[in-house]
């Protein structure tokens, strides 16, 4: 009876420890498939199938991805363009001097000539005070450096209406080397020395200097700053080789329409 009774309280056990030992296996018949087991044990041709799969989703992120980097490297583009476009805009180097012009032309016209050579930022002819008729020369001011530098050789010799136009990029080149002198001897010492008053704050050394450069040898052309704001007082002073510059300078300039103002040399 013992043993009968035994027998039948391990019976039910039995089964269970079969039903356990299939639970164990039971997870490998529910995966997807032996595939995936290979694939991660074995490096058998299915992982290469895998790997090739993975290579399609990897090449069409890199479309996006690229297409980022190229909006990316665009503003930073731009943004170098500013900052270049804001260092040069305060550069003399940008200015032309524009010579032997038709006394017809204006500053649209002469704006709309330069416009072949780049983007025009200012065309100013000169006037005289008294009759309003051009003095036969201007200033055109260009975007940048490389379009001043077109725009000089392009026009430099260039035929308007009769006249072959001398354009002059930057300052004109002295023709005699200028020894500066003490601050107190700078001006006394030299007779040959043109006051210019009622100046633009606009106006630099270099527009001094190229604006007198049509009536003489510019030794020198020195606007005079304030100390403490760095803002042009408004005058300056051109020295000339010779008394005769001197006078030819003082005769033609005096009164002309500069950057709005009619400047006074004496």
């Amino acid at each position: 009876y013992l043993v009968c009774n035994t027998l039948k309280f391990l019976k039910p056990h039995k089964p269970m420890a079969s039903s356990s030992f299939h639970f164990l296996h039971l997870p490998s018949s529910k995966t997807p498939s032996s595939s995936f087991i290979s694939q991660t044990l074995l490096p058998s041709s299915s992982l290469h199938t895998h790997q090739t799969s993975l290579s399609i989703p990897t090449s069409i992120n890199l479309t996006p991805s690229s297409q980022f980097f190229t909006k990316v490297a665009a503003v930073s583009h731009n943004l170098e363009l500013k900052d270049e476009e804001l260092e040069v805009g305060f550069s003399p180097q940008l200015k032309l001097f524009v010579g032997n012009l038709p006394f017809h032309v204006n500053n649209t016209s002469l704006a709309l000539l330069f416009q072949q050579s780049g983007h025009v930022q200012a065309a100013e002819v000169v006037y005289d005070k008294l009759n309003r008729r051009s003095r036969g020369f201007a200033f055109v001011k260009m975007s940048s450096v490389q379009e001043a530098e077109a725009a000089a050789k392009k026009f430099d010799g260039y035929e308007l209406d009769g006249r072959q136009l001398k354009v002059n990029y930057g300052p004109p080149p002295r023709k005699k080397p200028f020894i500066k002198k003490p601050r107190d001897l700078e001006v006394s010492e030299n007779n040959n020395v043109v006051y210019v008053g009622n100046l633009s704050w606009n106006v630099d050394n270099e527009t001094l200097e190229t604006l007198f450069w049509e009536h003489g040898n510019v030794m020198q052309a020195k606007v005079f700053y304030d100390k403490g704001s760095g803002r042009s007082r408004g005058f300056g002073f051109v020295t000339y080789s010779c008394a005769d510059e001197v006078y030819s300078a003082v005769k033609s300039l005096d009164g002309v329409d500069l950057d709005g103002r009619n400047i006074q040399v004496y």
